[in-house]
């Protein structure tokens, strides 16, 4: 009996050393010998970079790099911001040529500037460069994994779900919320000018975005939606701690990690409240109360939950299915998304317009010429072309996000270049946006004249213009962005009259989008007073 347990541990113990030599090697493949194999096939191609660490791989400078605009502000107020926002693409690029290579951990990310191939990637090539898992991760951490974050089949189902809720006489029905959202703003604002003249824009615009989003996405329920966005944002207050190590696998599942139980509550918190919203919803159509599930972007899916049920006559695949939980997470991704990107649009234009008191008096004598009452219809809006332009060379200037990645999916050829499978391309839009090459010697100034003939004829290349991406990925909701900045920012100019604060400090910093460090401080007069 003695040898036979002998015989049993002796096994167990080779079954054990097995296990952990089969670990291992995957270890060493994963994080060691794929990357070395990788370095080797981009720089083989001529293609430079810095040195890479073991696992961090070029993070750390990275990090370190960005965190420079957080230490100190620009000597002045000017456009000029590449080097301010992107000190790692300045200094590398310059070093190492326009299409270099860096390591965001262990993936390596090939930095493409050329519209052409920007276009391949975006546009023609879209299943061979799709999110990685690692920029899945990121992005599902922040706002959820919804449209934003999936890819292939079942990105496609959910878009055809959410695109609905965007279509343009969707929009119109929109503007007259949004109109009466900016005009509880203007009333505010009015009282507050009473006591000093001078208004922090960026947190005004902040609370009116969420406002507008709370209405046009859940309708009645507006207040709780709000609740939803005060708990969203305290989770994105978390994940802005920048952790220096989360490169080390394994550390986002930590259990013990004080930031990672302070973002599963919050997520719990906002999974919890957005239920209580469908639930409502729910009971009233289910209680005879409304015949439908209503027409703003929860009815919408809500109705698309119910097809799903029955999705095995509708060709959908089980694991496809527009759920409930696939709902929570797209209304997660709207509120993030539609409120950064909005919020932020209309407070770099306030700046621009208040440093450019000539193009605010066109935008205005615009505005006072088709909108007399002050508050747009959907027609109005359609033509403010002066406006229009002013929110395009906004968004060329101060793009929301100022890179966007994708991963080749299989080793993909790219122009001259072959992608390895597993290598990121970055776009740098900030830096394309503000490209002397492309845009002319007057890149860095605020011009909106340069789009009087449209975003296509506006630069040496049609798809220079990138704020909100390209191709069959473009973003979903710029149209809702540029009709909730256009209204407001036709409302404002209707009654106010505007200039910069000497108190403001130009430091434009990144933060999920493209952000003042310091706010948005305006001086603002009514009109006609």
């Amino acid at each position: 009996m003695e040898g036979i347990g002998k015989a049993v541990w002796t096994g167990a113990l080779l079954v054990l050393l097995a296990l952990v030599a089969k670990l291992w090697r995957s270890i060493v493949t994963r994080y060691w010998l794929e990357p070395r194999s990788l370095d080797t096939r981009i720089r083989s191609q001529g293609i430079q970079g810095p040195p890479r660490t073991f696992l961090a791989g070029n993070m750390l400078q990275v990090m370190k790099m960005r965190d420079t605009p957080k230490e100190r502000d620009m000597a002045g107020l000017n456009h000029d911001i590449v080097e301010h926002v992107l000190l790692d693409y300045h200094q590398w690029s310059k070093e190492y040529g326009k299409m270099y290579f860096y390591w965001w951990a262990t993936e390596p990310r090939i930095m493409v500037t050329e519209p052409e191939l920007i276009r391949e990637v975006l546009a023609k090539k879209v299943t061979q460069f799709e999110k990685s898992d690692m920029m899945v991760s990121a992005i599902a951490s922040i706002i959820g994994r919804g449209l934003i974050a999936v890819n292939g089949d079942e990105w496609s189902h959910h878009r055809r779900v959410v695109a609905p809720a965007f279509y343009l006489e969707k929009l119109k029905k929109m503007v007259p919320r949004i109109g009466l959202c900016a005009l509880e703003m203007l009333d505010r604002w009015e009282e507050a000018l009473r006591e000093q003249p001078e208004i922090e824009m960026s947190s005004e615009f902040s609370k009116l975005t969420a406002d507008i989003i709370s209405h046009t996405a859940f309708g009645s329920s507006y207040l709780k939606g709000q609740k939803v966005f005060e708990t969203l944002r305290a989770i994105q207050e978390e994940l802005s701690k920048v952790d220096r190590y989360n490169y080390v696998p394994g550390k986002s599942m930590n259990p013990f990690s004080e930031l990672n139980r302070a973002i599963r509550n919050g997520q719990k918190k906002v999974d919890n409240l957005l239920l209580e919203i469908v639930h409502a919803r729910q009971q009233l159509k289910d209680s005879g109360a409304s015949s439908n599930y209503g027409s703003d972007l929860l009815g919408l899916m809500l109705d698309e939950v119910d097809s799903s049920r029955s999705f095995s006559g509708s060709g959908i695949k089980p694991e496809l299915a527009f759920t409930s939980e696939s709902l929570i997470e797209e209304c997660k991704t709207f509120y993030v998304a539609g409120h950064e990107t909005t919020a932020k649009l209309i407070t770099w234009a306030m700046m621009l317009l208040a440093t450019n008191p000539t193009w605010q008096e066109r935008a205005r004598a615009e505005v006072l010429e088709v909108c007399k009452s002050g508050v747009p219809d959907s027609e109005a809006a359609s033509k403010l072309k002066i406006v229009g332009m002013v929110l395009n060379e906004t968004l060329r200037l101060y793009p929301p996000a100022v890179f966007l990645v994708r991963t080749a999916m299989e080793d993909t050829k790219l122009g001259n270049l072959m992608v390895p499978e597993g290598t990121g391309v970055l776009v740098p839009i900030l830096s394309i946006l503000h490209d002397k090459e492309v845009w002319g010697e007057d890149a860095n100034e605020f011009n909106p004249q340069r789009f009087a003939d449209g975003v296509a004829n506006a630069s040496k290349h049609p798809f220079a213009f990138l704020p909100f991406s390209h191709g069959p990925r473009v973003c979903l909701g710029q149209g809702f962005a540029l009709m909730e900045a256009k209204v407001a920012l036709t409302m404002i100019l209707h009654r106010f009259s505007f200039e910069i604060s000497p108190s403001y400090q130009h430091s434009p910093v990144l933060r999920l989008t493209l952000t003042p460090k310091h706010g948005m401080p305006l001086l603002l007069s009514r009109r006609g007073v």
